[in-house]
């Protein structure tokens, strides 16, 4: 009666250790995240409105991301604060792998020109991927006389004011914006919008007369004559625009502002989902399909990095608008 007794706590002991183990490797972030996700819908946060690179480019991604995993990739636009609102939104989010966040230049601006920021651009995320960038034009509605930069200096030194729209306050657009006024001497005056597409908008229905863009978010306008380019803000002329002259040119040395896009994943998210991620976005970004539809969007990839080049290119992108900002102590508005 003991040796049966004791033959059947061993077992139930026996049972009971197998039973702990399995629920531990179950909670384990590895297990349950790595090797069954995505196991329903992710969600790619884009910190713009629809209509705008940010946008444009995400969908495409999305799109692609979803085949790959056999899962929806669901986009959800979180405008605001030249994509502060949504990359803080994400920021807070479960470091689980179904909440991403696409976001522009700003990410790393922010830090260095906004005094009420809660997101750190490396302690708070995981940077996946560089997905493009694309330069940052000038672009003038028709009406505006100006057809070169050296014209637009002349008739925007006779303006009492020259308002011009971007897609947000502290996003690059706004800093090359900045950055032409200061060296330039005109009184320009900066109207902040909600992403690129409402600020092109009233920049083609004549409620501003100039807006300072990517390539992407104005190419389509640009071709049909409803926005005027004058030069590019990038330090090297666009593939696309090749007859475009850059700031540079222009006379103002060393002006090299354009735009680029992140792809990034709370802080914590399990390496082997940072891993997968990276990997599907190179290819994807980088593919000869992918890579014609930026060019006809007048972008163009950055290229395949892996992951720890990610992260150096966004540290040094942080030390170079530090830089920029503490040279010229331009200021974004809080």
């Amino acid at each position: 009666m003991q040796h049966t007794s004791g033959h059947n706590f061993a077992g139930r002991r026996l049972a009971f250790g197998v039973g702990i183990a399995a629920l531990a490797a179950f909670a384990s972030p590895g297990f349950a995240q790595g090797t069954a996700w995505p196991n329903k819908p992710v969600t790619i946060v884009v910190s713009f409105a629809p209509g705008g690179m940010t946008d444009i480019v995400s969908r495409s991604l999305a799109k692609e991301l979803s085949q790959e995993f056999k899962q929806p990739f669901v986009i959800e636009n979180r405008a605001g604060a030249a994509g502060q609102v949504g990359t803080e939104y994400v920021a807070r989010r479960p470091n689980d792998g179904y909440t991403l966040l696409v976001a522009a230049t700003g990410y790393v601006i922010g830090p260095v020109t906004l005094k009420k920021i809660n997101y750190d651009p490396l302690k708070d995320f995981e940077p996946l991927a560089i997905l493009a960038k694309a330069p940052n034009m000038i672009v003038v509605n028709p009406a505006v006389p100006a057809k070169n930069i050296s014209e637009f200096l002349k008739w925007g030194k006779a303006q009492e004011s020259v308002p011009y729209g971007t897609a947000g306050a502290g996003g690059s657009t706004h800093l090359a914006g900045e950055l032409f006024r200061h060296l330039s001497g005109i009184k320009m005056t900066h109207i902040s919008y909600r992403g690129a597409a409402p600020a092109t908008s009233d920049a083609v229905a004549g409620q501003i007369p100039v807006a300072i863009q990517d390539s992407m978010s104005v190419s389509a306008f640009v071709a049909s004559g409803q926005l005027r380019p004058i030069a590019v803000t990038s330090a090297e002329r666009s593939k696309v625009f090749p007859d475009l002259p850059t700031l540079k040119e222009s006379g103002f040395k060393d002006f090299d502002v354009y735009t680029w896009l992140g792809f990034y994943a709370p802080a914590g998210t399990p390496a082997d989902i940072v891993a997968r991620l990276n990997q599907a976005a190179n290819r994807i970004m980088n593919s000869p399909e992918m890579t014609e539809r930026l060019k006809a969007q007048y972008s163009e990839p950055v290229g395949a990095l892996p992951v720890p080049e990610v992260r150096k290119y966004v540290e040094r992108e942080l030390v170079k608008w530090r830089d920029l900002v503490k040279l010229t102590g331009v200021q974004a508005a809080e």
